[in-house]
């Protein structure tokens, strides 16, 4: 029988890790959790919830550390048509001597074909439903277990929660967290500090802290907390993003000197990595739009590496055989470990010229042959005001002679 047994629970195990979980089925409660009191006896009782009404046997079988410790009402469920639900109740005959910390027992429920009148269990498919059963040991004396979270609120600030357990048999009388931000080098941005509470014997409470953000600069940073308890101490990190993004483009340009529509035009980026750490890997990807909407051109620039605050040009190559003059909708994408950022565009192309036109970020429009057209247009400016200076010196000195 034993041999049987183990050739199952091995066979199951198998199932467990390489059979797809169903859905038909669901369980409720997911989970107990209660004290320990060595030498009682805990009564419970789960449902199991036939949701697409289905004509199926399913076994029950407790697994785990405390499976000798689980004694079930039933070991089969039978599920017809009309038969919603069935409650299954078991016994928990909690033994002595257990370590301190969480000890547990699972409940999985598998769909099988039959038992045959030897005893022997024909396992057809496994559904994936488990209640799960947690006996909390307490430690001597007092014992605190905790965790660090980050949460990104509403207007814009950062929350650091810390929940406090107590896994001691005595009462934490004063808890509290000082938290430090750290950026990437190591250095303090800055500290603050939890509200404080009491936390009973296996027991949850929360610690809080609120971080102002609008004074600190887009990147990745560490959050070093020292939760302080009565005359106990623990060490949490966490590390978190500050921003919403970490790339922009400041300026976008055109080198059309020596262009001709049909060849290949420059455009360069000048990327802007507004983060604390080095952006890798990044790129540009431009994509051109017709009349009617679709991408019939797409330009990739290669990969470049951004130093922490500091701004790179990247160049993409844009091949205009075939594009006729006139103006097309363009988008621009900076990829990169962060999320990609788009920029909106048109393109007014010409027969030596390609004009951007746009919003949101400084753009020149070409290099090379409409930058010395700007220049002579300057030129001619100054020189028509010295003239008109000049007439004007000379015909004063016409009057008074």
């Amino acid at each position: 029988m034993g041999v049987k047994m183990n050739k199952f629970v091995f066979v199951f195990i198998i199932l467990l890790l390489i059979l797809p979980f169903a859905s038909g089925f669901g369980v409720t409660p997911a989970q107990r959790i209660f004290s320990y009191e060595p030498g009682t006896e805990q009564k419970f009782s789960f449902e199991v919830i036939n949701s697409e009404n289905k004509n199926v046997q399913l076994t029950v079988v407790p697994q785990g550390e405390l499976n000798g410790s689980v004694v079930l009402s039933t070991r089969f469920i039978l599920f017809t048509p009309d038969i919603p639900s069935v409650k299954v109740e078991y016994a928990v005959k909690v033994p002595t001597g257990l370590k301190p910390g969480r000890h547990s027992a699972d409940i999985l429920v598998v769909e099988t074909e039959s038992a045959s009148d030897s005893g022997t269990t024909l396992i057809g498919s496994l559904i994936g439903i488990v209640t799960k059963v947690v006996i909390d040991v307490p430690y001597p004396g007092k014992y605190l277990e905790s965790s660090l979270n980050v949460n990104r609120e509403k207007n814009g600030g950062l929350s650091f929660v810390i929940p406090v357990v107590s896994k001691g048999e005595l009462d934490i009388e004063n808890a509290r967290a000082k938290i430090d931000i750290l950026s990437p080098d190591g250095k303090k941005v800055t500290s603050i500090s939890t509200n404080e509470v009491s936390v009973p014997s296996l027991e949850r409470r929360e610690l809080y802290a609120a971080l102002d953000t609008s004074a600190i600069a887009s990147g990745t940073y560490q959050a070093v907390a020292k939760v302080s308890y009565d005359k106990s101490s623990l060490d949490l990190e966490k590390e978190f993003f500050v921003g919403t993004g970490g790339l922009s483009i400041k300026n976008i340009a055109v080198d059309t000197k020596d262009f001709k529509l049909g060849g290949i035009a420059k455009f360069e980026f000048l990327v802007e990595n507004k983060l604390n750490i080095p952006a890798e890997e990044v790129y540009v990807l431009m994509q051109v739009f017709d009349s009617g909407g679709k991408a019939f051109s797409e330009s990739k620039s290669a990969t470049y590496d951004i130093d922490a605050f500091g701004s790179k040009e990247v160049v993409a190559f844009w091949d205009t055989e075939d594009v006729k003059a006139g103006k097309y909708d363009t988008k621009v994408f900076i990829y990169s470990a962060q999320e990609p950022i788009e920029a909106q565009l048109t393109l007014d192309v010409s027969e030596n010229n390609i004009i951007i036109i746009g919003t949101g970020y400084a753009i020149s429009s070409s290099k090379g042959g409409s930058s010395l057209v700007t220049i002579l247009i300057i030129v001619i400016v100054v020189l028509v005001l010295l003239n008109l200076v000049w007439f004007l010196v000379l015909r004063r000195k016409i009057k008074t002679k």
